[in-house]
């Protein structure tokens, strides 16, 4: 989505004899000079004409997508941009050239952060990563130190089953209560249990206790990214930039990848591993102060009360998550895929105290080396997965999780296994940028909470088979054939999908043509895409012959209308007014201000409209803030171009 800056040229708003040029074609602001009206009918027109004005064929288009939003969220005079021009037409105020098709995802993703609440969510996203990496760190050098490789195992295997427990509750729960207080908790108690593990082990406490808070602390974690990936498209207005904030997410998780396990490598070097623990608790603690101002809208995902809604919300989101790309294609790999993930953390261990005989210590620095690939790879995938190309970058990176293993299977040796953590890491901001964009569309706004929580116990699932599975492999074929087994089973098993997830590429659903011109129209622009989704889903298409009444003046007021094709004349108490065209809109102030009808609008030749009805009509608008005054702004200037009749002792101001 363009927005506002210093590449953006302004075009003088027109007369009716001047010209509008774009893309180095001029027309006139009037096709049809028998509507021309007189100079005194001509700042009516320009109030009524508010609409968005887009010339597909021309390839104009006047851009008022983020004149409100942008200044609310950067800063800047709102009223400013609402203040009718003084010609009177607000959808002309504005102009540029199309866009060209390949945006700037640089752009895209600067754009994205500039929302407040998007970086107080990815921030507290990167304290949280960096907390839980730098905790696991420590625990699994302490595990290693009280009970070896069966404790670690135990440590993994508890925290992903309680984990899992934990992503059936947050399924059947996540539309039931806010998602910016759930998040809150949820890393305050984390907090508090990893600090309590800290306290334990520094107090010389049983190994099992130890273990039990850690695993519990780590149990919440996978609550985060599924309530976040939820959250994204209540932020952003766009599939761009969805795609630019899960890159960002990548950016952010691999970040404290590699910073969470350099601070519990650097700690272990010189102190035990409570101190690790106790660090690792400071910065979920910082991750809770970050979260305290979010604030999160409301979304109308449906929720009933009692424990067989519950149910039927985990079993619907868990049916839902199955169904994406049939046969269960998502959920297979993202179960392959974590079931490796789940391996490496019992794997890195054994490797760097066993195998390669690098001390405890390197188990941070081989964790490092993942993070760094992760935040090189979060940088690639920002500029390098597309909205179009989910499925194949899903694909991409599941081959880069397990090819690299599968060669260090050859010749187990340090530089070779830092040199596959990192291309691993690399994989894995491909796999989470993809896969949580095209869950999160494919799932659609008012289900994907309960499907996003579905993803996430499926991780978990994986990550526990992994965790329980490895001791096993480990004694059976080696360290060696477990890395081969593991890694070359990812790698064929995503060859294998890579058909269907490219015919999914072709077949994901991606913007109609009424969403760009509900959001050329300042009301409509500053909603985000999950609402705008909601919207389109809620539009009603009308048709109206030649000269039919569309809305009548004094009749109540029903429905919003916004012209897809045809033209339309509005007059009132018997007086031409404007005529209406293609992007323009009707029928907002009997539902704004609950009066009756203040003009009549005829169909001047076979019109076509999208109708929304009172109720999602005012849900959308009323709900933000920026759209409100949007709104209230048109309202304000189409009457004082036609004040309502106030003889008859009605007041429909």
């Amino acid at each position: 989505m363009s927005r506002p800056g210093p590449d953006r040229v302004s075009i003088p708003v027109p007369t009716w004899e001047e010209p509008v040029t774009g893309s180095g074609t001029e027309r006139t602001a009037q096709a049809d000079r028998s509507h021309r009206p007189d100079s005194g009918q001509v700042q009516r027109q320009g109030a009524w004409r508010a609409g968005a004005m887009v010339d597909d064929q021309r390839g104009v288009r006047c851009d008022r997508q983020a004149t409100e939003w942008d200044q609310e969220k950067y800063g800047g005079s709102v009223a400013e941009d609402l203040r009718p021009r003084t010609w009177g037409i607000s959808g002309r105020g504005a102009c540029s050239e199309r866009t060209p098709r390949r945006e700037s995802r640089m752009r895209t993703v600067r754009n994205a952060l500039q929302l407040p609440d998007m970086r107080r969510i990815e921030l507290g996203y990167g304290l949280s990563i960096t907390g839980e990496l730098a905790g696991t760190v420590a625990l699994v050098v302490y595990a290693v130190g009280a009970g070896g490789a069966a404790l670690v195992a135990a440590y993994a295997a508890s925290r992903t089953l309680a984990g899992m427990g934990v992503a059936l509750v947050l399924t059947g729960i996540t539309g039931r209560l806010g998602r910016d207080r759930l998040l809150r908790w949820i890393t305050g108690v984390r907090t508090i249990l990893l600090a309590a593990a800290a306290l334990l082990a520094a107090s010389g406490q049983s190994p099992a206790a130890v273990i039990a808070a850690g695993a519990a602390s780590s149990a919440l974690a996978g609550t985060y990214r599924p309530l976040q990936a939820a959250v994204l498209p209540w932020l952003v207005r766009t599939p761009a930039e969805l795609a630019a904030s899960n890159a960002v997410t990548a950016v952010m998780e691999n970040s404290g990848a590699l910073i969470g396990p350099l601070l519990a490598g650097g700690l272990l070097a010189v102190a035990a591993p409570a101190a690790a623990m106790a660090a690792a608790a400071g910065c979920l603690a910082a991750a809770t102060v970050s979260l305290l101002r979010l604030t999160i809208p409301d979304t109308p995902e449906l929720a009933g009360r009692g424990a067989a809604h519950m149910v039927r919300d985990v079993t619907g989101g868990l049916a839902g998550f199955v169904r994406m790309v049939p046969p269960g294609g998502i959920a297979i790999l993202a179960f392959a895929q974590t079931l490796l993930r789940g391996a490496l953390v019992v794997l890195i261990a054994v490797l760097a105290v066993h195998v390669l005989a690098l001390g405890g210590s390197a188990v941070g620095w081989l964790t490092a080396a993942f993070g760094a690939g992760g935040l090189a790879g979060g940088a690639v995938a920002a500029g390098a997965v597309r909205f179009t190309r989910l499925g194949r970058s899903f694909i991409a990176g599941m081959l880069l999780w397990g090819v690299p293993l599968a060669f260090l299977a050859l010749r187990p040796a340090a530089a070779l296994a830092y040199l596959a953590l990192v291309v691993v890491g690399i994989g894995n901001a491909f796999v989470d940028v993809s896969v949580f964009t095209l869950v999160t569309r494919l799932a659609g706004p008012r289900t994907q909470g309960k499907v996003l929580a579905a993803l996430e116990f499926t991780a978990l699932a994986g990550l526990a088979t992994g965790s329980i599975l490895t001791p096993l492999l480990l004694h059976t074929v080696g360290v060696r054939g477990t890395l081969a087994l593991l890694g070359g089973g990812l790698a064929v098993l995503a060859l294998a999908h890579a058909a269907r997830f490219r015919r999914l590429d072709r077949a994901l659903p991606a913007p109609g043509p009424e969403t760009g011109l509900l959001q050329n129209l300042p009301m409509f622009s500053p909603l985000p895409l999950a609402r705008t989704e909601l919207l389109e889903a809620e539009i009603e298409p009308r048709q109206f012959r030649a000269g039919a009444v569309v809305i009548r003046e004094g009749e109540a007021g029903h429905e919003f209308h916004l012209i897809v094709e045809g033209s339309a004349a509005v007059s009132a108490r018997g007086a031409p007014l404007a005529l209406l065209q293609r992007g323009d809109c009707f029928g907002e102030i009997a539902l704004l201000r609950d009066t009756p009808r203040i003009a009549t609008v005829t169909a001047e030749q076979p019109l076509r409209t999208l109708a929304l009805g009172r109720k999602e009509f005012l849900t959308a608008v009323t709900g933000n803030s920026m759209s409100k005054a949007a709104a209230d702004a048109l309202v304000a200037q189409r009457l004082s171009a036609h004040p309502p009749d106030s003889g008859d002792g009605s007041d429909r101001a």
